[in-house]
């Protein structure tokens, strides 16, 4: 039985206006050969479109009225 005490859980967030993701915690992400390429903490993606730095969200969507592209 495998000890989960030490387990950051990561939780994701999803702006129902932008459509934005928030996740929080540690994220690794990989290539398709499963090898980490980078670690981020707290990332917050881009879901309406108009970000300049996608995948992540960079506030752009507080300057325009747009419909999410992502939605739950």
């Amino acid at each position: 039985m495998s000890d989960d005490s030490n387990v950051n859980q990561v939780k994701a967030f999803v702006n129902p206006k932008s459509g934005s993701i928030r996740i929080t915690g540690t994220v690794d992400f990989v290539d398709p050969d499963g090898n980490i390429t980078s670690t981020v903490e707290n990332p917050k993606f881009c879901g309406c479109g108009l970000s300049k730095e996608k995948p992540f969200c960079d506030g752009s969507h507080k300057e325009k009225s747009q419909s999410p592209i992502f939605e739950m």
